[in-house]
């Protein structure tokens, strides 16, 4: 049962009187035991639902409804399952104390992963879930893979009963589930022939094995009593670059496609061009960072026609990014700004003083960095744009200040840029700042 916490204005739930605070406990005789759970059964065109009342009476409710048509109820999250294993590269043990709960929670859990794409090891998963997957298609899911050497992936994990993976991967997939997998490289580990082997025979499972995504560790400070793990450098990102382009060759010619990709931070370490469009195929792993600097830069391009060529007054604006893509940002956005008249574009680059330097993307920064480097490197007049990746989905930093808190703290306009840029700056330059 799922305790509703909210209904929807003018849905059919609010026209048969649903109350916040009831329990949406069956649909059809379907036990809800989730958001999956509700959103696969109200997909009926005849529904009876079971709810329970906020004075505990149990009362049943008949709806007629189009089949894509929502019921409109809007119900508390589940508990999630949590991440059994202690993997030697992992983000949230390198994380500092005194941050927000939220950040130390490990999530290992299906349900997420269908939903919204987290990933998981499949470490902690039943009988009953693989059959709930199939019943219900729960596909596409995102799996960490690591490395396909059970013994070398166990070390990994930091969890020596981990299940074997492929046996899983073979059940999954032979049911019809599409995977997208990840491998996250660690030099001197999982990377030579540990990755050739794990992209082998992740191949196997082609063309349900959609998408293998390689991307390289992340590092902060905070590693005291941790595993050493050396970073990825420009020599290996390049190693590593050219063994993914082999397998692409292989892939198209062997299997008539591809089916692993480099991640952009691997192509901005080894300062090689970002690949075309047509590389990333349809982008299938882009929240992955497997082709987002490609997408932002052609989106840009593309809706840079709309900026305005000149201005009826002087506007300076300034753009805050990580060390990573500095140089794609300079040459893609200030270099086109600077084509217009009244404009003054600049770029302040942000050290990431709080994970440390080694960590050199933007979606890490933190408030406390941003306000500090605002602070020293532009003029109170100056509008500041933020990358988007910045703040989670309740508009906050990693150390919980909001960009509100930025703009009133460095007593300036600070405002949260979009990845549709180009169309972002030309609507707030035509509407006169």
């Amino acid at each position: 049962m799922m305790r509703i916490s909210s209904v929807k204005v003018r849905s059919l739930a609010e026209r048969h009187d649903v109350q916040v605070g009831e329990q949406l406990l069956s649909i059809n005789g379907h036990r809800i035991s989730d958001l999956i759970d509700y959103r696969f059964y109200q997909a009926d065109e005849f529904l009876q639902l079971q709810l329970r009342n906020k004075e505990g009476k149990i009362y049943s409710l008949e709806i007629t409804k189009d089949p894509d048509e929502d019921l409109g109820l809007v119900l508390e999250e589940p508990k999630y399952k949590s991440c059994p294993n202690k993997c030697i590269f992992c983000f949230v043990h390198q994380l500092p104390g005194g941050l927000r709960k939220s950040l130390y929670f490990k999530d290992e859990d299906y349900r997420l992963s269908f939903l919204y794409g987290n990933y998981i090891t499949l470490t902690n998963i039943t009988s009953k879930n693989t059959k709930r997957i199939r019943e219900q298609n729960l596909s596409p899911l995102y799996i960490s893979v690591h490395t396909t050497d059970e013994v070398l992936r166990k070390r990994m994990l930091g969890n020596p009963k981990a299940p074997d993976l492929l046996p899983l991967m073979k059940r999954l997939t032979e049911a019809g589930m599409e995977l997208h997998t990840q491998v996250v490289v660690c030099p001197g580990i999982n990377d030579g022939e540990a990755l050739e082997k794990t992209i082998k025979d992740l191949s196997k499972f082609f063309p349900q094995v959609k998408s293998v995504a390689i991307v390289p560790v992340g590092l902060t400070r905070y590693r005291e009593g941790l595993p050493k793990i050396e970073s990825v450098d420009k020599e290996k990102a390049i190693e590593i670059l050219s063994m993914i382009e082999k397998w692409r060759t292989w892939g198209r010619k062997n299997l008539g496609g591809n089916f692993v990709y480099a991640s952009d931070e691997l192509y901005l370490l080894s300062d090689l061009d970002i690949p075309k469009c047509d590389y990333y195929d349809d982008f299938w792993q882009i929240e992955n960072g497997v082709g987002l600097v490609r997408r932002f830069v052609d989106d840009f391009e593309k809706n840079s026609q709309a900026l305005p060529e000149t201005l009826p007054r002087p506007v300076e604006v300034n753009f805050v990014t990580g060390k990573l893509a500095s140089t794609i940002f300079e040459e893609t956005v200030i270099r086109r700004l600077k084509r217009i008249k009244n404009l003054k574009a600049s770029l302040t680059v942000i050290e990431n003083d709080f994970f440390g330097q080694t960590v050199t993307v933007s979606g890490l920064l933190t408030g406390k960095d941003i306000l500090r480097s605002i602070d020293e490197n532009t003029e109170l007049e100056t509008i500041t744009f933020l990358p988007p990746d910045c703040v989670n989905r309740e508009g906050l930093f990693l150390d919980d200040l909001k960009v509100e808190d930025l703009s009133e703290k460095s007593k300036r306009r600070v405002i949260l840029g979009r990845y549709d840029l180009a169309s972002q700056l030309a609507a707030f330059l035509k509407k006169g700042m």
